[in-house]
């Protein structure tokens, strides 16, 4: 009790007159001291079962690694190895593995009423990397945002070196939604999106996530929070092993050439969906119209 409340008198001092600094130096360099693996220069992860399932990232997340670096190498390393790198302000670097992840197997893309009426009512265009840094920037603006300015350097060097790509979704000149993720191999992970209009960010997914399925993509990696809006598209929950072994058969693949820039180039959005819709209809493999519930 006594102890609890000088932490609180500290937590409010640093507050008043230390603007914080006092307790973001001891998340940075000793409040995760002991918990995890620290990584050396060494381009090597501990197995995902060594993980502390007592440090939580959400529900799901579980702390694999501590420190290293965000070198392109390590992040592509990590991304093959079905690994997250997410830290928070005043954090060290953070690596974090998960029991389950959330998959979308691009044969099972629900086209949400929501996306349909967007399309059908919105005057608007797609295009693919015009505007990466800027995307990344929107996705970022988000409150406790995990694009900390470092992370956000390392998402640009990876696309300097062609690994990652961005969705844009345009009115008029206005950049009103769009998404951003690394391809490897034959699948993409998704690592963000934003809407600055309703339904655009949606409209970017699932022009991208069609479109990759026409290029024999296996899956869109959605991560470890398997959230309503994700399950909304078609995402899976499946477990780790299984995921790990998409991921091995995945990056055997050679990368899927492909000029992204015009990625939808001489593509007809709107023909798209209605072939995916008939052909899913007529396969009755899946149910290709969501409840536009998200």
């Amino acid at each position: 009790m006594i102890l609890a409340k000088i932490k609180l008198k500290i937590l409010q001092i640093d507050e008043l007159f230390f603007k914080g600094y006092i307790k973001a130096f001891h998340s940075r360099y000793f409040a995760y001291r002991g918990k995890a693996y620290v990584l050396t220069k060494d381009l090597y992860f501990p197995p995902h079962t060594s993980s502390n399932k007592s440090v939580r990232l959400g529900p799901e997340g579980e702390l694999l690694a501590i420190g290293g670096d965000l070198t392109p190498e390590r992040m592509v390393y990590a991304f093959k190895n079905g690994i997250y790198q997410i830290s928070f302000k005043d954090q060290p670097i953070l690596w974090w593995t998960s029991e389950i992840h959330c998959v979308l197997f691009l044969e099972n893309i629900h086209i949400s009423n929501d996306v349909q009426k967007f399309i059908k009512k919105e005057n608007f265009r797609l295009t693919v990397d015009k505007a990466y840094y800027d995307v990344v920037r929107a996705c970022s603006e988000s409150r406790n945002s995990w694009l900390t300015p470092e992370r956000m350097t390392s998402s640009f060097e990876l696309h300097e070196l062609g690994f990652t790509h961005s969705v844009e979704v345009w009115q008029g000149e206005k950049l009103v939604g769009g998404l951003f993720g690394i391809a490897l191999g034959s699948s993409f992970y998704g690592e963000s999106m934003f809407a600055r209009v309703k339904n655009s960010s949606k409209v970017a997914f699932t022009a991208l996530c069609i479109r990759l399925k026409e290029m024999n993509y296996l899956i869109c990696d959605c991560g470890i929070w398997p959230t309503d809006h994700l399950k909304s598209f078609g995402a899976d929950i499946i477990p780790r092993d299984e995921f790990l072994g998409i991921l091995d058969q995945s990056v055997k693949t050679p990368n899927i050439d492909k000029d992204w820039e015009n990625l939808f180039e001489d593509w007809d959005f709107k023909s798209a969906i209605k072939n995916y819709v008939s052909l899913a209809q007529k396969n009755k493999e899946v149910s290709p119209i969501g409840s536009g519930k998200a």
